[in-house]
Order: structure tokens, then sequence, then C-alpha cells
């Protein structure tokens, strides 16, 4: 598995940390899991067209995570001598059926034209495309968010999205090769919808993964030695993500 971090912040603007979205490349198939805004764009700067992507992968549906769907799917009817003929799946929590009707309300021009746009609820999920397994936990940031498991040629990759202290993402990530999380705060800071440097050092520990990829981090958490804050109580390998960062598995 091949990995691309365009986006590894929040909705605040931070330089090399903008909204959610990274691109999975996996036996033959590009996926996007997250799409805030800007995402395509830096899609664009990492030499990733747009037009072979085969499916997007929402974890829930607040802003800094899906903007860009729009820019997308306009981009699917109207791109001058381009618009997309082969069918798109986005899976997505549970909603995205009302959601695309929101989108489609207040910008007509993105009701698909030229394509297939198939879509997929999941929860508590499991799939297959080609080789590559995914899977899906809820994970408590709202009642519907989940987070992803891929696996392929013995390799496995969770990404988090954003989360919770009571979800099901330490068994989603038990024994994961890398863990991508979101990491929202410091240690001190407490908080029922997002992880902090202690959770999610505990979270990490308990799952046993092998390594631990940071994002998401409001400028509070970005302000403090985090990776620090998150080895007191997990002792593996712990990296904080940038925009444009690559990785493979």
């Amino acid at each position: 598995m091949d990995i691309i971090l365009l986006g590894t912040g929040t909705a605040v603007p931070v330089r090399l940390h903008s909204p959610a979205g990274f691109v999975v490349i996996a036996d033959g198939f590009r996926l996007l899991l997250d799409i805030g805004p800007g995402t395509l764009s830096r899609m664009e700067q990492a030499e990733i067209p747009y037009d072979q992507l085969d499916r997007l992968l929402l974890t829930h549906f607040h802003p800094d995570h899906t903007l860009d769907l729009a820019t997308l799917l306009l981009v699917f009817n109207y791109a001058p001598g381009a618009g997309r003929t082969r069918p798109f799946t986005i899976t997505s929590c549970e909603g995205i059926e009302e959601f695309l009707q929101h989108f489609y309300a207040l910008y007509p021009d993105l009701v698909p034209l030229t394509y297939d746009l198939q879509v997929q609820s999941v929860r508590q999920s499991q799939f297959s495309l080609g080789n590559l397994k995914i899977t899906s936990a809820l994970t408590g940031h709202t009642p519907e968010s989940v987070g992803y498991r891929l696996e392929c040629g013995g390799r496995s990759l969770v990404y988090s999205g954003d989360a919770a202290p009571g979800g099901d993402l330490v068994h989603l990530a038990a024994g994961a090769d890398l863990l991508i999380s979101e990491c929202s705060f410091p240690d001190d800071w407490e908080t029922e919808e997002h992880l902090n440097a202690k959770s999610l050092g505990l979270l990490a520990a308990q799952a046993g993964v092998k390594s631990l990829l940071v994002t998401h981090c409001y400028p509070p958490a970005l302000a403090v030695d985090l990776v620090g804050q998150i080895h007191i109580h997990y002792p593996g390998k712990v990296q904080l993500a940038l925009d444009g960062l690559r990785i493979s598995l």
C-alpha cells in the first residue's frame, strides 16, 4: 500500500496541516479517504489525477472532511473534454443519501450527468475490492462516524477519522502496522468528542499498533511536545503527520 497524505489538519488554517484527506493506492485501486476543503488542489500538486480515483471513503460529514466533495462532483461533470464516464462509488457512514440530496439542493450542477454515482453506507461492516479488504467501525465522534481498516498483501492500515475515547477504534486498530489517528488536543485537554495525547497513547498501546501517525491536531496540540506526551503511554514509533508525506507499507 502506498499512502499520500494530502491534508493532516483541522478546519483551523495551519501551515502544512490542511483539512483532512489522503490517498491510498493498493491492489490497483486508488482510494481517497475524506475530502476536506482544498483536497483536489493538493491532489494535483501530488500528481494524482482526480479522474483516476476509484472510490471515496468518508468517515463523517463535518465540513473539514467533506467540503471538496462539491468540487469533485462538479469537475466530474464539467471538466472540459474530460467528463467522467465510468462509475464512481462513495463509501460512507450512514446518512450519505440525505447528505448528497442536500448538496444537490444547494448546487444542482453536482447531480451526475455522464456517470453512475453509487453509494454504500457502512457502520460495523466489511467488504473487499479485489485483494484489498476494508473494515469499518464506529468511532464515537458522532453517532454515525466511522474509521476504516485497510488490509492488503499482509499489511494493515487504520484511519480513525475523528474519534472519541469510547468508540470501537481500539478494536479496529488491533495489531495494525500503521494507525493514522487524530489527536486533537494535548493530554490536559479533556474532551468527549475527540482524542487527546493521553487517550490516543493509551488506545494505541491497548491496540498494540506497530506505529502511529498523528493527524488532526488543533493549534494547542501543535504548541506542545505532542509526540512526547503520547510516548508516556505508548512506547512504539510515533510521527506527526505533515501535508505531502508519502508512506509505503
